[in-house]
């Protein structure tokens, strides 16, 4: 582990602020979902012509995508400074819960059909995973 800001190479930098983006995003996708108007919403499903188990269906999914989101979010958030100090054992921990994460998105919008914006935070997740393992990382990690 290296505590030398001189020292730190400009990918683990990168690698830093692409997780901290990531985790805002899918914390702001959490406030949204979770504070998403539902009597509207509601009534614009029924409009639609779905059943009252459909759109309750609907909404407990809404709701429990937004909570996940958010935990994940949070611990992301977490993990990234021990990564940015030099802990090789967070830097495996961050890419394998952000490539869980990124399979977790990739199934609510290719399987699910939901909110494709959400494709956007799993290129910036995978692209922090691909930075912070380049090799002029890897003296960064190399005392852990």
């Amino acid at each position: 582990m290296n505590s030398d800001k001189a020292a730190r190479p400009r990918v683990v930098t990168a690698a830093y602020l692409l997780w901290l983006i990531a985790a805002v995003l899918l914390v702001f996708v959490a406030l949204i979902t979770l504070t998403v108007p539902v009597d509207q919403l509601r009534t614009s499903l029924a409009d639609e012509g779905n059943t009252p188990a459909q759109i309750d269906s609907y909404l407990g999914t809404i709701r429990l995508l937004g909570a996940g989101c958010g935990l994940l979010g949070i611990v992301l958030g977490f993990l990234a400074g021990p990564v940015r100090a030099g802990h090789a054992r967070m830097r495996a921990v961050s890419v394998l819960l952000s490539s869980v994460t990124v399979l977790l998105l990739l199934v609510v919008v290719f399987v699910f059909g939901l909110f494709s914006e959400l494709l956007a935070v799993a290129l910036v997740l995978i692209a922090a995973c691909v930075v912070i393992y380049r090799p002029s990382a890897t003296p960064w990690f190399a005392h852990d």
